[in-house]
């Protein structure tokens, strides 16, 4: 073997070139073998983290779609006890108005019939006190009124 490696003026014998040859091969076997596992330890990174993504992306929907679908089960759930309490809280609001509506209306009555028998009351009253008008007009009349003049309504006169 040379003693300078780099040297290119040297001859070399066969065995030499194939002892030098294999040494490359070895080296290169060895070189490309640490590359190659690296290579396959970053290839294998890649996917795994890819993979993780495109799992934790899928899981993600599903738990969305499934949360979204208890949601809407859960609303639909709620949403028509609400109404049903709605409507059975109209029908009793509207029992209990018409109730009232009746009692209120009855005890206007009431309070009409007491409030007209109580003006009769007094008209009756009214109309006693001048029942006997008339008549003491009359003799009202015949006392102021000297005979010569005619009795009647006050717009006869003349």
């Amino acid at each position: 073997m040379p003693t300078d490696p780099d040297d290119m003026s040297a001859p070399i014998t066969r065995g030499e070139l194939r002892e030098e040859l294999a040494a490359t091969k070895t080296e290169l076997r060895a070189e490309f073998g640490a590359w190659l596992a690296a290579f396959e330890i970053r290839l294998e990174q890649r996917l795994e983290q890819r993979l993780e993504q495109k799992l934790e992306q899928k899981l993600e929907q599903k738990l969305e779609q499934k949360l979204e679908q208890k949601f809407d089960d859960k609303l639909g759930l709620w949403g028509g006890a609400l109404l049903d309490r709605m409507d059975r809280l109209g029908r009793d609001l509207r029992s209990e108005m018409a109730e009232l509506y009746r009692r209120l209306s009855a005890e206007l009555a009431s309070h009409t019939r007491a409030s007209s028998e109580e003006a009769r009351a007094l008209m009756i009253v009214i109309d006693d006190k001048y029942q006997d008008l008339p008549e003491r007009v009359k003799r009202l009349e015949e006392h102021v009124l000297p005979e010569s003049e005619p009795k009647g309504p006050a717009g006869s006169r003349g």
